[in-house]
């Protein structure tokens, strides 16, 4: 790919990630990303892209890999900590390299929106899980949370997992939204807004698994026997 190639490429996929995160993956036509890239030629976006889900698997591949990198980063200082490594801090690096991105105005600022669009869109939602080149940071910190809360049953702590990732993207998507209209971050605002965000993802892993939970999942393993 030439450098001209490229740079039209990357003038569409920003263009589109802007989009996106302002008016929703469902209300923007590859006509519009087209048009607002300012391609003359009418199948730019197609040629590049193909559809909506080229777009979305090339934007989680640029965003994705920057924000594993953070994780694998943070993970390697806990590793010096060692036997000092509790759960609250294991969810710290769930949270922070999105938090990072959102409080700074970085790269990701628009990825965190269309994160929490995709994660249940009929159409979209296995988009970020075929991407498990991206995903190492968060496969290690699975394995880590399971020895923090070895008590809680195999199904339950993926179930867990699956709504912290959910959860963390959807709070944070709806702080950007309203920073995004202009409101300013107030510093100690954000401070707080992130750590009570991790303490209840925190809670939410270690939480009691109920004798409702423990009944249902006792009906699985009987019907799957």
């Amino acid at each position: 790919m030439n450098a001209a190639t490229d740079k039209t490429r990357n003038l569409i996929l920003r263009t589109a990630e802007k989009l996106f995160a302002e008016r929703g993956i469902d209300r923007v036509s590859i006509r519009q990303i087209n048009l607002a890239a300012g391609q003359k030629n009418s199948s730019a976006t197609q040629y590049h892209f193909d559809n909506k889900v080229g777009l979305l698997e090339a934007l989680f591949d640029e965003r994705m890999a920057p924000i594993n990198e953070r994780r694998l980063e943070m993970l390697g200082l806990l590793e010096k900590i060692g036997s000092d490594i509790d759960l609250r801090r294991l969810v710290e690096v769930i949270v922070m390299p999105v938090a990072e991105e959102l409080q700074s105005h970085g790269a990701g600022y628009y990825y965190i929106p269309i994160v929490a669009q995709v994660s249940g869109h009929p159409d979209y939602h296995a988009i970020a899980r075929h991407r498990d080149r991206h995903a190492t940071g968060l496969q290690q910190l699975l394995t880590l949370i399971r020895q923090q809360v070895g008590d809680i049953p195999q199904d339950v702590i993926m179930d867990r997992f699956g709504m912290a990732l959910r959860q963390v993207f959807s709070e944070m998507a709806d702080y950007q939204r309203l920073h995004a209209t202009g409101k300013p971050f107030e510093e100690t605002g954000m401070s707080l807004f992130v750590n009570g965000l991790i303490d209840a993802v925190t809670a939410q892993f270690a939480a009691p698994v109920s004798e409702a939970t423990r009944r249902v999942l006792d009906r699985k393993k009987k019907k799957s026997a």
